[in-house]
């Protein structure tokens, strides 16, 4: 049975009315989570250097490097008062690991190695946070959402000289996440197995970082599906980005459908579709025969 905290988290969730605050803090500690995540799960397939997640590390912080540059440029577009990075070098470093919080996660710092590292003595946090002063908290979280769609972006296109199947095993790695995390969340929240709870799980992982922003849906508990649409991501217009991605990020979703005995369908994207609007549908995995089965063999 869930705590009355439990009830309270999910009720948040639900309502989406996390404070800005609160939203920056988890979409940053999310950030680090899936770079370090990326990191350990894509070391063993590495040809040259397998299981050595430090040179992973290196080679993932190097892709991630002109994102993060591009993105920090945007940022200074709308926040002026940012150094000019040409003039100012290590303010990339410390602006994006103030803003990733690295003060709170210093484990995290070798994300920003490149750029010439994170704020790292005491002096260099303080100018991190005085620069990242005028920029509003809900800002901040946009800002970072939109590095999640990036990044893949950034690891398909940059990681393959190093990695060539990395499109799948990414795949295979949201799919799993996606599995650990519904598991874990129908048991602090006491969710039943159906249909709407399994979209209400889809909405709580989506909404931290703006997936389908703004969204309707149904769930039919009488035939066990149910569907969502919303809006386009906000990285959806990233130079890069394309249907295929949307199917790599798919596969967390279909990691929490599956943990709720229920099959995810991308039904339509933008990239693919067109539009402005994206579709998902949930329904029955369905059971395999006993005649399928021997004629599969």
């Amino acid at each position: 049975m869930a705590t009355l905290l439990a009830n309270v988290v999910r009720e948040t969730f639900r309502r989406e009315r996390i404070p800005s605050r609160l939203l920056w803090w988890f979409a940053a500690e999310g950030m680090a989570d899936w770079f370090s995540l990326v990191r350990e799960e894509l070391a063993p397939h590495l040809p040259s250097r397998p299981r050595d997640i430090a040179h992973c590390g290196e080679l993932l912080a190097e892709v991630a490097r002109p994102m993060f540059e591009r993105r920090y440029d945007g940022l200074r577009a709308s926040h002026p008062q940012l150094p000019d990075r040409t003039l100012d070098p290590r303010a990339v470093g410390l602006v994006l690991g103030g803003l990733y919080r690295v003060s709170s996660y210093p484990s995290s710092r070798w994300i920003f190695t490149p750029l010439g590292g994170a704020p790292a003595t005491f002096a260099e946090h303080l100018r991190a946070e005085r620069l990242l002063a005028p920029v509003p908290l809900r800002a901040r979280w946009i800002e970072i959402t939109c590095h999640l769609g990036e990044l893949l972006v950034a690891i398909t296109e940059r990681m393959p000289p190093h990695l060539p199947r990395v499109r799948p095993i990414l795949g295979d790695v949201c799919f799993a996440a996606g599995e650990r995390f519904a598991l874990r969340m129908k048991r602090a929240f006491g969710l039943d197995t159906t249909p709407a709870s399994a979209l209400e799980l889809l909405r709580m992982s989506e909404y931290v970082f703006r997936v389908n922003p703004d969204h309707w849906g149904e769930a039919d508990a009488a035939n066990n599906t149910g569907w969502l649409e919303g809006t386009a991501c906000p990285w959806y217009d990233a130079p890069g980005w394309n249907g295929a991605h949307c199917g790599i990020f798919g596969q967390f979703q279909s990691g929490i459908a599956s943990a709720f005995g229920l099959r995810y369908h991308l039904t339509s994207t933008v990239p693919k579709n067109g539009g402005h609007i994206c579709r998902i549908d949930v329904r029955p995995i369905p059971l395999k025969k006993k005649s399928d089965l021997e004629a599969a063999r």
